[in-house]
């Protein structure tokens, strides 16, 4: 008893310990938990070493399993069971019942587009409206007109997309204000009135000026490079949706522009469309458009601020690309508004006193009635000469200067019957200095190009039109042009334009002003008649009244009525030049043919007017009436009365021969009532 009170175990018993190696573990597992004599750790200091290293490492889950027996004794057994991840189940939206895919016809298919337009057109309806019915209180609703303008919706995407686009435009068509908003620096100085007009104003610009970005970016969309379209790989049918969107978006931007040609953000558009204009993309339809938009500008821009920038654009335009720019955007500038540019004269100002002579009081209060009264022009929109003359001029010089590089540069091209055509027309308009340039340039296309008709008689118009104005102190030799010319008229055909025979008329009025010798003049007279008796009654008509007009220019042509006076030399219709020609050995016979054998009327009875010279027929008004109703063209079908010397024997027996009378010397013409045509101009009141 006292051996176990005291814990000692027996010798014997630990021999029966140490025999058994069943019970070897015990002996492992109190020298392990034998503590080192180098570290010292109390319990504490264990627990938190074990919660730091289970802490370090990832839990793991343990299943302790029964132990099994070995050689070596017992053998404690486990394994750690991995935690399976939680699986979070994401909810799959469910389409609601109306949305789930059913095959539909063809069309039930349609019947849902039609009604997807006819809803998005009521809607664009209504906020149309209500932005032009009261724009200053509804111009948020801009925003959601603007955003039809950009969807993307399967259904009818492109339909609503235009709708909303051309809807739009027309509403900016109805507000925007016909003056350029400007932005006001004193907002505080103002009244409540002003700021609200001035805050409804950078409203509308904001707004405009987003509609606008919108249209750039489906044109720039549509219109891609040959490089973007390369990278992009657009299929051919997005390609010609995308067109046809930008084409809408450049007609609405040609119409903004043509609408509101004052009003801010101009330059924006004009430097966008031009470029358009030299297109030749969807079969020119781009060029059309700008072009239509340009003659238009030009024809309403009273003032030429407008004008000035878009002729500056297509001078630039000529510069860079040269032959390749398209002549529909040369031809624009043919309809610019210009007139006489003279130098605009000073109008009377009262003197004021020397501002040294003023107090500053005095000073300070002519400044302020000077900024008062521009804001006074200013509302009253009144155009102000000198501002209009010096904007008009400008516009002159990117003219000319654009025909000038294409005579010297790309004669060879297309765009020189357009150029020569321009100089003809602002010919009046040139200023002295370039005449001599402009001489030269003009000779050597005539001898080294093959020109047409109509342009040759271009540049044959543009030097006498030169001549006839201020260009009449230059001493210059016409004979070389004016053979040009005479010849020229060979090649007249029925077929002829008209706008060719309004050149020819424009360059024989000139070379009346002109001195040119008779032989010259009595030779152009010959051929016009001879060529009158080949054409249509309507170009017959303009050919003898040409002649007529040259014929009263100088009366001595009239002794080619004449036909019993002998000359040596033979006529030589032939000849290349007038004045070798010797038309004063020549008649006008083709005269007498034409008034007896012409199936046309009026014809007739020009060529018996001009034969017979009737002093007595004054009523132009009513001959002009009866001429005018055969050929509807006033322009062409005038027919001028003439006053021809009466003590010439010589025509009045001519006159009688005609007739078929026997006409003393001292007897007098018939008055008008006796002309065959006088009935029907009576018929005719």
């Amino acid at each position: 008893m006292d051996s176990d009170d005291d814990g000692s175990i027996d010798e014997g018993d630990l021999g029966y310990f140490a025999d058994k190696r069943s019970y070897s573990f015990l002996f492992s597992n109190l020298e392990d938990e034998k503590p080192s004599k180098k570290t010292k750790t109390t319990e504490d200091d264990y627990a938190e070493r074990k919660y730091a290293e289970a802490k370090s490492k990832p839990e793991q889950n343990v299943h302790h399993m029964l132990p099994i027996k070995t050689d070596q004794g017992l053998q404690q057994r486990s394994r750690i069971i991995e935690k399976e991840k939680p699986v979070v189940e994401v909810p799959v939206p469910q389409p609601a019942e109306e949305e789930t895919y059913q095959p539909q016809s063809v069309a039930e298919i349609y019947s849902l587009r039609q009604q997807y337009i006819t809803k998005a057109k009521q809607d664009i309806a209504k906020l149309s409206c209500a932005i032009t019915e009261n724009p200053y209180n509804n111009i948020a609703a801009m925003k959601k007109l603007r955003n039809y303008c950009s969807t993307e919706d399967s259904k009818a995407g492109q339909t609503v997309r235009k709708l909303a686009m051309i809807s739009l435009t027309a509403v900016y068509n109805d507000i925007l204000p016909s003056y350029s908003v400007k932005p006001s620096k004193e907002l505080e100085s103002l009244s409540k009135e002003v700021k609200a007009q001035h805050s409804y104003e950078t409203d509308l610009l904001r707004n405009y000026r987003v509609f606008l970005d919108l249209l750039f970016d489906n044109l720039n969309l549509a219109f891609q490079t040959k490089k973007e379209k390369a990278k992009a790989k657009v299929p051919p049918e997005v390609l010609v949706a995308r067109q046809n969107l930008g084409l809408l978006s450049l007609k609405c931007m040609a119409e903004l522009l043509s609408k509101n040609y004052n009003f801010n953000l101009r330059s924006n558009i004009v430097n966008t469309l031009i470029p358009y204009g030299a297109s030749k993309a969807m079969g020119g339809q781009l060029a059309d458009v700008v072009t239509a938009t340009i003659v238009e500008i030009f024809e309403k821009d009273k003032q030429g601020e407008c004008s000035v920038e878009i002729v500056r654009m297509i001078a630039a335009l000529v510069k860079k690309k040269g032959n390749n720019v398209n002549g529909k955007l040369l031809k624009c500038l043919l309809h610019v508004r210009l007139v006489e540019l003279g130098e605009v004269k000073k109008e009377k100002e009262e003197k004021l006193p020397d501002t040294a002579l003023l107090s500053k009081k005095q000073r300070k209060h002519r400044k302020e009635q000077a900024k008062v009264r521009k804001e006074l022009l200013e509302a009253e929109a009144v155009e102000n000469k000198k501002k209009k003359s010096r904007l008009q001029s400008e516009s002159l010089d990117h003219i000319f200067v654009t025909y000038f590089r294409i005579l010297k540069q790309f004669h060879d091209t297309p765009l020189l019957p357009i150029a020569l055509a321009g100089l003809s027309k602002f010919a009046h308009l040139i200023n002295v200095d370039f005449f001599t340039d402009l001489f030269e340039c003009l000779k050597r296309i005539i001898k080294e190009e093959t020109l047409d008709l109509s342009d040759s008689l271009n540049c044959v118009s543009t030097i006498f039109t030169i001549l006839s104005g201020q260009g009449s102190v230059l001493d210059v030799d016409i004979g070389e042009f004016y053979a040009l010319l005479y010849q020229n008229i060979l090649l007249f055909t029925p077929d002829t334009p008209s706008e060719t025979y309004h050149i020819l008329k424009q360059a024989l009025t000139n070379t009346i002003k002109r001195k040119v010798p008779l032989s010259c003049q009595m030779a152009m007279v010959k051929r016009l008649c001879t060529m009158s008796a080949h054409l249509n009654p309507k170009q017959s008509h303009i050919f003898l009244c040409e002649a007529r007009k040259l014929i009263r220019s100088s009366p001595r042509i009239a002794q080619m009525l004449e036909s019993d006076e002998e000359f040596g030399k033979p006529f030589y219709p032939e000849a290349s030049e007038p004045g070798h020609a010797n038309a004063e050995a020549t008649v006008l016979w083709e005269l007498s043919s034409i008034a007896r054998k012409s199936y046309h009327e009026s014809v007739r009875t020009t060529a018996n007017h001009l034969c017979r010279y009737d002093p007595n027929s004054t009523k132009r008004s009513e001959v002009d009436h009866f001429l005018n109703n055969k050929f509807k063209d006033s322009s062409q079908c005038s027919i001028l009365e003439d006053n021809f010397p009466r003590n010439c024997k010589k025509m009045q027996n001519r006159r009688a021969h005609l007739n078929g009378q026997t006409v003393l010397s001292d007897q007098k013409t018939d008055s008008i009532e006796n002309l065959q045509f006088y009935s029907d101009i009576k018929a005719n009141r």
